[in-house]
Parts: structure tokens; C-alpha cells; sequence
């Protein structure tokens, strides 16, 4: 009898720590894996994932565009010639509800010629809601030691209902560079993901599921 007791005890607490999990977890509300895109295409490359509410999500650059780099990376997309004005990579997106809690993440790769470059730059990544771009993130760095890397950028303000374009520019070349030249900067797995503020029905259900188990179980151990 006690071990049942203790059993249920267990699954109780387990079925609490589960639901609040759940809860906590961080939805994607935009995304692109770019494995949808033609190896080549540089334009009009329709999210991969997108949540209701959000359209019109596109991600474009300048040039060189979706490569097929084989396992483990999938399609990635790339440019060459990066600089901070032109040869840009960005994407746009419209929300028809204001978003709060959001997280941009995106892993990033880039080589790096001695005759352009050099070993390392910095870039930074800006959104623009029509009244001008603005940094998200500035004084990333670009380099030999960073490329394969993961960022997460917090949007602290959250973002209102509208249509937004996000970019990523480079600059700080050295030696007098404007861009890359042939060097290319690219980019996988860029998602714009929400965690969630208020637990979902069935989390709540699970949750006073067991705490409904929890206090059953203290009943009979007291009888």
C-alpha cells in the first residue's frame, strides 16, 4: 500500500513539473530551414514555418542565395560581397496581432580570404517597422572562431501588429573594405520564436489532474 502511495505521489508530482514545462516552452512563430528553396533561388523564399496570424513571410538576398551544403547542413543561404547597404540578406513578415516575448535566432557561417576580409569582421542584425532601420544586435563578430555559431537576440520591446523586414549587415572590414568581396556570409535555422506567458488548457488540466492525484493520495496515507 505505501509503495502505491508513494507511486502516486510521484506520477503527481511528475504529471506539475510536466505541465509547467509545457507551459514554458517557446512556440516558433516564424522560421525558415530553407530546405523548402531551390538550390539557387535568391528571392521569395516562403517560410518554412509560420504561426496563425503572421503572413506575407518572405527571406531574400542579394546574391549567391540558397546553397545545398550536403549533411548535416541542409540548405543554408548565402552571400557573397556582404556589405551594409546592397548585398544584404533580410526577410519581412506581417503580424495581425502584437507579439510579446520574442526571440530571433539564427546560426550564421562565413570563410574568410586574407585579400578581402581578412580573419574577422563584425556585422549586426536591424529591423525596420517603415520608419527606418534600427539595431537589434550590433558588434557581432564574424571570424574564423565564430562561424557555425548560434545567436539569440531578445526583442525586449516585443513587436505591435504590422509588417516588419529584419536585416543583417556587415561592416568593419579593415584595411579600408566595404565588403566581402567573394566571401561569403550565410545563414540556417533563422526563427523568430515566442514563450508562452499563459499555460494552455490541456497544461492547466494536467496540472490539476495532479494535484487532484496529490491529494488523494495524502487522504488515504492519513486514513
Amino acid at each position: 500500500m505505501t509503495q502505491t502511495k508513494n507511486l502516486i505521489s510521484k506520477v503527481g508530482f511528475g504529471a506539475v513539473a510536466l505541465a509547467l514545462a509545457a507551459s514554458a516552452q517557446a512556440g516558433v512563430v516564424l522560421g525558415w530551414s530553407f530546405d523548402n528553396a531551390a538550390p539557387g533561388q535568391v528571392g521569395g523564399i516562403a517560410a518554412s514555418t509560420a504561426a496563425a496570424g503572421v503572413s506575407n513571410a518572405n527571406f531574400n538576398t542579394a546574391n549567391a542565395g540558397v546553397w545545398d551544403w550536403g549533411a548535416p547542413y541542409g540548405n543554408v543561404l548565402g552571400t557573397q560581397f556582404f556589405n551594409s547597404s546592397s548585398n544584404t540578406p533580410s526577410l519581412s513578415f506581417t503580424l495581425a496581432n502584437a507579439l510579446n516575448d520574442l526571440t530571433l535566432s539564427f546560426t550564421h557561417y562565413h570563410n574568410h580570404n586574407y585579400s578581402s576580409t581578412g580573419p574577422s569582421y563584425k556585422y549586426a542584425v536591424q529591423i525596420n517597422s517603415g520608419s527606418g532601420w534600427t539595431d537589434l544586435a550590433a558588434g557581432l563578430t564574424a571570424s574564423y572562431d565564430t562561424t557555425g555559431a548560434t545567436e539569440h537576440i531578445t526583442l525586449s520591446s516585443g513587436l505591435a501588429a504590422g509588417s516588419y523586414s529584419m536585416r543583417w549587415i556587415g561592416y568593419g572590414f579593415g584595411a579600408g573594405g566595404r565588403d566581402t568581396n567573394t566571401d561569403f556570409f550565410a545563414l540556417n535555422d533563422v526563427t523568430l520564436s515566442q514563450r508562452n506567458q499563459v499555460p494552455e488548457p490541456a497544461s492547466l488540466a494536467l496540472v490539476g489532474l495532479a494535484l487532484a492525484g496529490m491529494t488523494l493520495a495524502r487522504r488515504r496515507k492519513q486514513a
